[in-house]
Protein backbone atom coordinates (compact mmCIF):
# COMPACT_ATOMS: atom_id res chain seq x y z
CA UNK A 1 0.00 0.00 0.00
CA UNK A 2 1.34 3.43 -0.99
CA UNK A 3 1.60 6.08 1.70
CA UNK A 4 0.32 9.62 1.09
CA UNK A 5 3.06 12.24 0.68
CA UNK A 6 4.29 13.93 3.82
CA UNK A 7 4.03 17.73 4.17
CA UNK A 8 7.77 17.96 3.45
CA UNK A 9 7.19 15.95 0.25
CA UNK A 10 4.53 18.42 -0.90
CA UNK A 11 6.77 21.46 -0.43
CA UNK A 12 8.65 21.24 -3.79
CA UNK A 13 5.36 20.92 -5.68
CA UNK A 14 3.86 23.88 -3.79
CA UNK A 15 6.92 26.02 -4.51
CA UNK A 16 6.81 25.10 -8.21
CA UNK A 17 3.12 25.99 -8.39
CA UNK A 18 3.70 29.33 -6.62
CA UNK A 19 6.53 30.23 -9.01
CA UNK A 20 4.37 29.33 -12.01
CA UNK A 21 1.41 31.37 -10.77
CA UNK A 22 3.56 34.35 -9.85
CA UNK A 23 5.28 34.26 -13.23
CA UNK A 24 2.03 34.11 -15.17
CA UNK A 25 0.53 36.86 -13.02
CA UNK A 26 3.22 39.22 -14.32
CA UNK A 27 2.85 38.38 -17.99
CA UNK A 28 -0.62 39.82 -18.75
CA UNK A 29 0.74 43.38 -19.07
CA UNK A 30 3.27 42.48 -21.77
CA UNK A 31 0.46 43.44 -24.16
CA UNK A 32 0.01 46.85 -22.51
CA UNK A 33 -0.95 47.99 -19.03
CA UNK A 34 -4.57 48.31 -18.00
CA UNK A 35 -6.04 51.74 -18.79
CA UNK A 36 -5.27 54.48 -16.30
CA UNK A 37 -1.51 54.27 -15.64
CA UNK A 38 -0.17 57.53 -17.10
CA UNK A 39 0.29 59.41 -13.84
CA UNK A 40 -2.14 62.13 -14.93
CA UNK A 41 -5.23 63.25 -13.01
CA UNK A 42 -4.17 61.30 -9.92
CA UNK A 43 -3.66 58.00 -11.77
CA UNK A 44 -0.83 55.66 -10.84
CA UNK A 45 2.04 55.11 -13.26
CA UNK A 46 3.70 51.89 -14.37
CA UNK A 47 5.48 52.02 -10.99
CA UNK A 48 2.33 50.46 -9.54
CA UNK A 49 3.87 47.18 -10.73
CA UNK A 50 7.47 48.09 -11.66
CA UNK A 51 8.58 49.59 -8.35
CA UNK A 52 12.22 48.53 -8.17
CA UNK A 53 13.89 51.78 -9.34
CA UNK A 54 13.34 55.49 -8.73
CA UNK A 55 10.88 57.32 -10.99
CA UNK A 56 12.58 59.21 -13.85
CA UNK A 57 16.03 57.73 -13.21
CA UNK A 58 18.76 60.15 -14.31
CA UNK A 59 20.35 57.43 -16.49
CA UNK A 60 17.44 57.39 -18.95
CA UNK A 61 15.13 59.67 -20.87
CA UNK A 62 11.53 59.85 -22.10
CA UNK A 63 10.49 62.22 -24.88
CA UNK A 64 7.17 62.99 -26.56
CA UNK A 65 7.65 64.81 -29.85
CA UNK A 66 4.98 66.34 -32.08
CA UNK A 67 2.68 67.92 -29.49
CA UNK A 68 1.87 71.35 -30.94
CA UNK A 69 2.10 74.35 -28.65
CA UNK A 70 -1.21 75.47 -30.17
CA UNK A 71 -3.29 72.86 -31.98
CA UNK A 72 -5.78 73.40 -34.78
CA UNK A 73 -9.12 71.75 -33.90
CA UNK A 74 -9.75 68.73 -36.15
CA UNK A 75 -6.12 68.57 -37.35
CA UNK A 76 -4.03 65.36 -37.14
CA UNK A 77 -0.58 65.38 -35.55
CA UNK A 78 2.13 62.74 -35.71
CA UNK A 79 3.52 61.95 -32.26
CA UNK A 80 6.74 60.12 -31.47
CA UNK A 81 7.49 58.54 -28.10
CA UNK A 82 11.06 57.53 -27.28
CA UNK A 83 12.37 55.95 -24.09
CA UNK A 84 16.07 55.25 -23.56
CA UNK A 85 18.04 53.69 -20.72
CA UNK A 86 21.24 51.63 -20.57
CA UNK A 87 20.28 47.96 -20.61
CA UNK A 88 16.80 48.50 -22.09
CA UNK A 89 15.80 45.15 -23.59
CA UNK A 90 12.07 45.91 -23.93
CA UNK A 91 9.98 49.07 -23.72
CA UNK A 92 6.40 49.96 -23.03
CA UNK A 93 4.23 53.06 -22.71
CA UNK A 94 0.78 54.46 -22.04
CA UNK A 95 -0.43 57.86 -23.32
CA UNK A 96 -3.61 59.87 -22.76
CA UNK A 97 -4.95 63.21 -24.07
CA UNK A 98 -7.56 64.97 -21.92
CA UNK A 99 -9.21 68.31 -21.45
CA UNK A 100 -8.62 70.11 -18.15
CA UNK A 101 -11.84 68.57 -16.77
CA UNK A 102 -10.43 65.06 -17.40
CA UNK A 103 -12.67 64.29 -20.40
CA UNK A 104 -11.23 62.61 -23.48
CA UNK A 105 -9.63 65.01 -25.98
CA UNK A 106 -9.32 63.77 -29.53
CA UNK A 107 -8.45 60.28 -30.74
CA UNK A 108 -5.39 58.13 -31.40
CA UNK A 109 -4.63 56.05 -34.47
CA UNK A 110 -1.93 53.42 -34.03
CA UNK A 111 -0.19 50.60 -35.88
CA UNK A 112 -2.14 47.64 -34.40
CA UNK A 113 0.88 45.34 -34.62
CA UNK A 114 2.88 47.58 -32.27
CA UNK A 115 0.25 49.49 -30.29
CA UNK A 116 -3.33 49.38 -29.14
CA UNK A 117 -6.00 51.82 -28.02
CA UNK A 118 -8.29 51.02 -25.11
CA UNK A 119 -11.05 52.94 -23.38
CA UNK A 120 -11.39 52.93 -19.60
CA UNK A 121 -14.89 51.75 -18.72
CA UNK A 122 -15.17 54.00 -15.68
CA UNK A 123 -14.08 57.31 -17.24
CA UNK A 124 -14.41 56.86 -21.00
CA UNK A 125 -10.82 58.07 -21.40
CA UNK A 126 -8.87 56.49 -24.26
CA UNK A 127 -5.30 55.27 -23.76
CA UNK A 128 -2.71 54.34 -26.38
CA UNK A 129 -0.16 51.73 -25.29
CA UNK A 130 2.26 49.10 -26.60
CA UNK A 131 1.54 45.53 -27.65
CA UNK A 132 3.86 42.63 -26.90
CA UNK A 133 5.35 42.91 -30.39
CA UNK A 134 5.75 46.65 -29.85
CA UNK A 135 8.06 46.19 -26.86
CA UNK A 136 11.08 45.35 -29.02
CA UNK A 137 13.91 47.93 -29.02
CA UNK A 138 14.49 49.83 -32.27
CA UNK A 139 18.14 50.49 -31.43
CA UNK A 140 20.44 49.60 -28.53
CA UNK A 141 18.88 50.82 -25.26
CA UNK A 142 16.03 52.53 -27.17
CA UNK A 143 12.31 51.89 -27.70
CA UNK A 144 10.19 54.12 -29.95
CA UNK A 145 6.59 54.36 -31.15
CA UNK A 146 4.96 56.65 -33.70
CA UNK A 147 1.21 57.28 -33.66
CA UNK A 148 -1.32 59.87 -34.79
CA UNK A 149 -3.37 62.13 -32.53
CA UNK A 150 -6.50 63.64 -34.06
CA UNK A 151 -7.27 66.91 -32.30
CA UNK A 152 -10.86 67.37 -31.15
CA UNK A 153 -13.20 69.82 -32.83
CA UNK A 154 -13.71 71.61 -29.50
CA UNK A 155 -11.00 74.15 -28.72
CA UNK A 156 -9.65 74.08 -25.16
CA UNK A 157 -6.34 73.32 -23.42
CA UNK A 158 -5.36 69.67 -23.65
CA UNK A 159 -3.17 67.78 -21.19
CA UNK A 160 -1.06 64.87 -22.40
CA UNK A 161 0.19 62.35 -19.84
CA UNK A 162 2.72 59.67 -20.71
CA UNK A 163 4.36 56.90 -18.70
CA UNK A 164 6.97 54.55 -20.15
CA UNK A 165 8.91 51.49 -19.03
CA UNK A 166 12.56 50.90 -19.93
CA UNK A 167 12.48 47.20 -19.07
CA UNK A 168 15.29 44.70 -18.72
CA UNK A 169 13.23 42.08 -20.61
CA UNK A 170 12.96 39.43 -17.89
CA UNK A 171 9.12 39.68 -17.71
CA UNK A 172 9.22 40.61 -14.03
CA UNK A 173 8.56 43.82 -12.15
CA UNK A 174 12.20 44.03 -11.02
CA UNK A 175 15.05 45.84 -12.73
CA UNK A 176 12.83 48.11 -14.84
CA UNK A 177 12.88 51.93 -15.02
CA UNK A 178 9.70 54.00 -15.21
CA UNK A 179 9.57 57.49 -16.70
CA UNK A 180 6.77 60.05 -16.91
CA UNK A 181 6.17 63.09 -19.07
CA UNK A 182 3.40 65.70 -19.20
CA UNK A 183 2.71 68.25 -21.92
CA UNK A 184 -0.01 70.75 -22.82
CA UNK A 185 -1.43 72.14 -26.01
CA UNK A 186 -3.75 75.13 -26.29
CA UNK A 187 -6.39 75.61 -28.96
CA UNK A 188 -5.28 77.78 -31.86
CA UNK A 189 -7.71 80.72 -31.93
Amino acid sequence: MRRPPTPAGLLPAAVALAVFLLGTAMLPYADGPPPGHTGGFGEPTCRACHFDAPLNDAGGRLTLEGIPRDYAPGHTYRLRITVTHPGLAAGGFQLSARFRDGAQAGAFTVDPALMRVRRADSSGVVYASHTKTGTRPVAPDTARWTLAWHAPARGDTILFHLAANAANGDDSEFGDFIFTHADTSAANP
